[in-house]
């Protein structure tokens, strides 16, 4: 992702960032899983429920060739998601975890869920950004500085 960007983070609990997730990027917007071991529910569900327009990211993980799953953001998708993953591990969904819409790169997150930060495009607004934050209980930064 190109700068300005914020830095928030960490988060551990994906079912509660898919549930923060819902109502905070635009209506379009793609969610991109690369990696984890998914279960076979979880499989299923991302197999079957797969954009039909994508864009090619960068990969997280070079080797072994990850599984890759881009799925469309809405109330149902995500809800879907999150309580598949309710009583599951983290890393069994993701382990670099992205969203964006058209070519544009919203959050950005390699190695998810494991105390490292996620950046958001600078193209959302601050307010947006705190109240995904405050919904996901941790904190956000101006990291453009720091590029």
């Amino acid at each position: 992702m190109k700068p300005p960007f914020w830095k928030a983070g960490p988060v551990r609990d994906l079912t509660i960032f898919l549930r923060a997730l819902i109502h905070f990027v635009p209506s379009g917007s793609i969610l991109y899983l690369e990696g984890g071991t998914p279960t076979k529910e979880i499989l299923a569900f991302l197999e079957n429920h797969t954009a039909e327009k994508t864009q090619k990211l960068a990969l997280g993980t070079i080797w072994p060739i990850p599984k890759i799953f881009h799925v469309p953001i809405t109330q149902e998708n995500l809800e879907s998601l999150a309580k598949l993953t309710e009583k599951r591990a983290t890393p069994e969904a993701a382990i670099h975890l992205h969203v964006y819409k058209g070519d544009k790169i919203l959050l950005e997150w390699y190695d998810a869920f494991f105390d490292y930060p996620f950046y958001i495009t600078k193209e959302i607004p601050e307010e947006k950004v705190k109240d995904f934050c405050d919904k996901l209980n941790t904190k956000y930064e101006d990291a453009t500085e720091n590029v």
